[in-house]
């Protein structure tokens, strides 16, 4: 099930299409979400996904996740929810409705992980990536520390989207 419900006079609600629970499409779509987080498409994040050994066992490929980014981003376009800057914005319990399409435990952490493999990917967790993470978390009630089964998994640096530079003194 991948459709989109009709609005008035046939145009489409202002919502993402829905997938089965727990199926490929739909934890395709949570990774999707964690590649595009940062407001960027990077090809490090991406090939994060590729390079992710339980992809396989999870039903997923890179030919299914290209397929679901291809959807969500024409979903995201007929939906409205892209700004003028061309960033996603997303309602109050959007994220919350895409996440209770995964409702196996077992499915929530191995995403999650496959989530910390694609926003780590370039080093460093931006803003929108660490709200994705954690509102899973919250949702799946997770705790990273049960998420990250190796004492040496991956970290990524939590960074400032943004540099900061320091004020010039006057002195």
């Amino acid at each position: 099930m991948n459709s989109l419900p009709a609005g008035p006079a046939g145009e489409q609600e202002n919502v993402m299409r829905s997938y089965a629970k727990n199926s490929p499409q739909a934890a395709a779509r949570f990774l999707v979400l964690a590649a595009l987080a940062d407001g960027e498409l990077d090809r490090l994040e991406l090939g994060a996904l590729e390079h992710f050994p339980a992809l396989r066992k999870l039903g997923l490929d890179r030919d299914l996740v290209d397929a679901v980014l291809v959807d969500f981003c024409e979903d995201a376009r007929r939906s409205q929810q892209v700004d003028a800057d061309r960033k996603l914005e997303f309602r109050p319990g959007d994220i919350a409705r895409l996440l209770a399409e995964i409702d196996r435990p077992d499915f929530q952490r191995s995403l999650c992980r496959a989530a910390l493999s694609v926003i780590g990917a370039d080093q460093r967790v931006h803003s929108g990536e660490a709200i994705l993470l954690w509102a899973a978390l919250d949702a799946w009630d997770l705790q990273l520390a049960n998420v990250l089964r190796s004492p040496k998994a991956f970290i990524p640096s939590f960074l400032p989207d943004k540099t900061v530079r320091p004020a010039r003194s006057p002195y």
